[in-house]
């Protein structure tokens, strides 16, 4: 019996480090992991988990997986996209502020674009200015 408390107390560790990490409403793939280990642990034995149920609820798991990469490689795109604009943005605290683009970095899989020492997320950008190369060439066609 003491062996199955610690493999809780060591799972509840875990994933109690691992939702530190993240929002508190929001479920990761371990999360996920570990309530699938858990049903197949306590389910009965005279009535096992369908094959069917069991297949599904992978194929969810897998395309949640790949919506999340897919999502943080738009994301980076966009951001790289970015690199050299002028954008105005808007701070933390309410403030605007306005800059060019320099780099591009992810921290914990998110994408900061930094202008130097200042580095803002890609919610907070407000309006990108169209490139001064374009629009001196559009006045030209003109």
């Amino acid at each position: 019996m003491s062996s199955v408390n610690g493999v809780n107390a060591t799972s509840t560790q875990t994933s109690t480090s691992s939702s530190q990490q993240k929002k508190p409403d929001e479920l990761g793939k371990m999360d996920f992991l570990n309530i699938l280990v858990t049903q197949l642990r306590y389910q009965d034995p005279m009535n096992p988990l369908d094959d069917k149920e069991f297949i599904a609820q992978l194929a969810q798991f897998s395309t949640l997986e790949q919506m999340t990469e897919q999502t943080k490689w738009a994301q980076m795109s966009y951001g790289l996209g970015l690199v050299g604009q002028e954008v105005l943005f808007r701070t933390d605290d309410g403030q605007y502020g306005q800059g060019v683009i320099k780099s591009l970095r992810m921290v914990d899989g998110q994408p900061l674009l930094s202008f130097g020492e200042t580095d803002i997320r890609l919610d907070q950008v407000i309006e990108v200015a169209e490139p001064i190369a374009a629009t001196e060439s559009d006045e030209t066609a003109e």
